[in-house]
């Protein structure tokens, strides 16, 4: 295999004039052949993860974070709760946020293409980084004639390693992506020389990191621990010694412009953090003695990424003599100890400096501050450029110093090619599945339950995203599972309310959600989901009062302002409507939705008033039957007819809108004029079925009233239309009961059906319709009682408009 590849190498060198002494370059056409069969293969890789949905904390500093919706560079770097809607979450992290409303805007949307592809490009752009470093480093220490084929490696098996897909694809966490490519320009920028590093300008890609993620700050003590190993060689394991200590102490020296900037950004980074932030982990102690396994785990799934998962079932250790404790120390010792001793000698530096990289790179998330999950494979993403270079370096010198025939026999160094080939693409393969884990909700938290099955947090994630499909037996059986080990996390009881509510079960949804108001970790997102039900069962001003508790820890949060808004307005509450508008419109004078509730309240419009308005902006035959609905969902039948014809004018063979006619008509007892309309819409479509029982209904209603009053006197007549009046008035049809009082007039005017009238006109709050009424009723029989009380009662209502 290696005679063909050396045969290849010969014809390409013939082919393009490239000697074997341009050593070192990055114009051998070998070298670019690999590059871009490294950059196909990465793409190939990664094919299918562009689809893929947001996930997990995408929720928060995403999906439901307004803050992105518009591109304010400025806000961004000044206010620290644009990050995220958890006040708990809301780290200083402008730079990420920046990022995601630029892809907000162009997106035009929540477009998790757009999100994927920005990612991407910067994944290939980190890869391209560690490629250069490695390419410098290795040619000041003048390492070997082939450095940029070693930089390529290291790179490749970096950018192809199937641990890394947990980061690529989890949308957020591009926040490490971009920290990681900024550390790897500084020391670029460092290994440049010149003016970069004379007048110490490579701190300005670290410090541009900084603001994407605090992972960053590690570039301070990976560039002493560069200084300690290759530029004062200093015996890392005797670093006491005075000789040592003294290199000790001129690599601080060195260093000490970039120590000054990160402690600098560090202590106004803690500055800029809201009293909220809560990082939510277990105890110091218990979070400290669980790391080191935790990082056995890192370096296990580097190898074998057997067990990777969006949210593991690990939990904090109870004691330091715990055996998975004492494991982790032995196993974290000796690889320290290993990395320490190899310190000093050449052949070994690149392995020492490769895997205390990784170890240093680890330390902001597995040492003395805990997190709320003691593990996340995502968090190895930089410390893993170190390990990549220890795997690499640590190999080749074993092979060199144990194992030298295999370097100069061509099977051994075949051996070695395809071992190389199969761990490459072998990872490529391991990325392309966990591509497939990462598409949606439903495939992520399936996968997380079976991975860590003890976590409650993902039984619970997966029943929401079964509930989602409408799956709700296998979404109640997965918030159960997560009760099990959760039994006080009030999301799942919220969620719990949640489904209830969606099959039916009112008294099972309230007394989940009062359970979930009663917990401890009860949060705004508690209170929006209660307050979301409350308004979905009509109790509206329950609804506004917790909307209101969301908005004073969360301002803007979601839809909260639109239930608000909406509650006010199903209540016709307008002073409250016009109140709430002028507050949000101070805060955000250029609030569309205030300043159209405003105009809502100073108008006084109707709910379905508003929705005609719109619909007269945009109109469609489709848009004018749905409000049609609308209308007489709200028994407006007189309505349901205008605006029906209104879609009839639109599209003259529109069945539908001849269909709603009718069954206005209908409910205005004139049956003739609905017949009329179905047998219309029964021409348009002669296999109309709704039209046809509706046609055959209105027929037998029409010879039902004709047989109840066929045999009576005008005076019996009339008042059976009086009481079919009071009947729809009792069911609060009132159009349908005005239509029965105008019968009976027609039949023979009389006071009760005047009042009958204006009582149905004064509840339709068409006040000068009622006075209208009352005052042909007080002509009839000047002292009717009724009609002089529905008529002040109108008069009142008036004065008050």
């Amino acid at each position: 295999m290696i005679e063909r590849l050396l045969k290849i190498k010969k014809s390409i060198h013939q082919f393009t004039g490239f000697s074997s002494d341009n050593k070192n370059s990055l114009r051998d056409p070998i070298f670019i052949l690999l590059g871009l069969l490294f950059i196909l293969t990465l793409f190939a890789a990664y094919s299918n993860h562009f689809q893929n949905g947001f996930h997990f904390d995408d929720s928060h500093t995403i999906e439901d974070n307004k803050a992105i919706t518009e591109v304010n560079v400025v806000t961004f770097f000044k206010d620290v709760t644009t990050f995220s809607t958890l006040p708990s979450n809301r780290s200083y992290r402008p730079y990420t946020t920046l990022e995601n409303a630029i892809d907000y805007k162009l997106g035009d949307g929540l477009d998790p293409l757009v999100f994927h592809i920005h990612i991407f490009i910067f994944f290939i752009l980190t890869c391209a980084a560690l490629f250069l470093f490695v390419k410098k480093l290795l040619d000041s220490l003048e390492f070997s004639n082939y450095n940029q084929f070693w930089g390529l490696l290291i790179a490749a098996s970096f950018g192809l390693l199937c641990a890394n897909a947990e980061t690529v694809n989890y949308i957020i966490q591009r926040s490490e992506i971009v920290a990681g490519f900024y550390v790897l320009l500084g020391f670029v920028a460092f290994l440049s020389g010149g003016i970069w590093r004379k007048w110490h300008l490579y701190l300005i890609f670290p410090f541009i990191g900084f603001f994407s993620k605090e992972m960053a700050l590690v570039f301070s003590p990976l560039l002493f621990l560069y200084f300690l190993i290759f530029e004062e060689d200093v015996d890392l394991l005797r670093f006491y010694r005075t000789t040592e200590f003294k290199k000790c102490i001129r690599s601080f020296v060195k260093v000490f412009p970039s120590f000054v900037l990160t402690l600098a950004f560090l202590i106004f980074y803690f500055s800029m953090l809201p009293d909220t932030f809560a990082p939510g982990g277990p105890d110091r102690y218990n979070y400290l003695i669980t790391q080191p396994l935790v990082i056995c785990h890192y370096i296990l799934t580097y190898f074998i990424p057997y067990n990777l998962s969006a949210d593991t079932d690990w939990v904090a250790f109870e004691s330091i003599l715990d055996y998975r404790a004492i494991l982790g120390i032995i196993g974290i010792g000796i690889l320290i100890f290993l990395a320490l001793k190899t310190s000093k000698k050449k052949e070994t530096k690149l392995f020492s400096f490769g895997l205390l990289w990784f170890f240093i790179s680890l330390l902001p998330s597995s040492s003395v501050l805990p997190f709320a999950e003691v593990l996340n494979d995502h968090r190895s993403f930089i410390p893993y450029m170190g390990l990549t270079m220890a795997f690499v370096f640590g190999t080749n010198y074993i092979l060199e110093t144990y194992f030298p025939k295999i370097l100069t026999s061509k099977k051994g160094m075949s051996i070695i090619t395809l071992f190389i080939i199969f761990f490459l693409f072998a990872n490529a393969y391991g990325v392309h599945q966990r591509n497939k884990v990462w598409k949606d909700e439903i495939s992520l938290w399936k996968d997380v339950t079976l991975k860590s099955p003890k976590n409650g947090r993902g039984h619970m994630n997966y029943g929401l995203a079964l509930m989602a499909q409408g799956d709700y037996t296998n979404a109640e059986i997965s918030f159960n599972n997560a009760l099990e080990y959760v039994p006080y996390y009030s999301s799942i009881y919220t969620n719990m309310g949640i489904l209830k509510n969606a099959i039916g079960d009112k008294e099972s949804a309230d007394k989940y959600f009062q359970k979930s108001l009663s917990l401890n970790d009860a949060n705004h997102k508690t209170k929006y989901f209660y307050g979301r039900y409350l308004f979905q069962n009509n109790k509206f001003n329950e609804a506004i009062d917790q909307f209101k508790q969301v908005n004073q820890s969360v301002p803007n949060y979601l839809e909260t302002n639109d239930y608000i808004f909406k509650s006010y307005h199903k209540l016709q509450d307008w002073e409250n409507m016009k109140s709430f508008s002028n507050e949000v419109l101070e805060n955000r004078p250029k609030d569309d939705m205030a300043k159209k509730y405003l105009d809502i309240a100073l108008n006084k419009k109707s709910i379905l008033t508003v929705l005609e308005e719109e619909v007269n902006n945009a109109p469609s035959p489709e848009k004018y039957l749905n409000l049609s609905l609308q209308y007489f969902n709200e028994s407006n039948y007189q309505d349901c007819i205008r605006i029906a014809e209104k879609a009839l004018e639109l599209n003259p063979e529109y069945a539908d809108a001849l269909n709603n006619i009718g069954i206005g008509h209908f409910y205005l007892l004139n049956y003739d004029e609905a017949i009329e309309a179905y047998n219309k819409a029964l021409k348009i479509n002669p296999s109309y079925q709704l039209a046809k029982n509706n046609l055959e209904n209105a027929k037998n209603k029409k010879k039902d009233m004709a047989n109840a009053i066929s045999d009576l006197s005008d005076k019996k007549a009339s008042a059976y239309y009086i009481n079919l009046s009071l009947e729809f008035y009792q069911k609060e049809k009132y159009q349908t009961s005005i239509a029965a009082a105008r019968k009976s007039i027609a039949i023979a005017p009389n006071a009760i059906a005047y009042n009958n009238i204006c009582s149905s006109y004064n509840q339709l709050k068409e006040y000068q319709k009622a006075i209208a009424a009352c005052t042909e009723a007080l002509k009839l029989d000047a002292r009717s009682k009724l009609a002089k009380g529905n008529l002040n009662y109108a008069q009142e209502q008036m004065k008050n408009q």
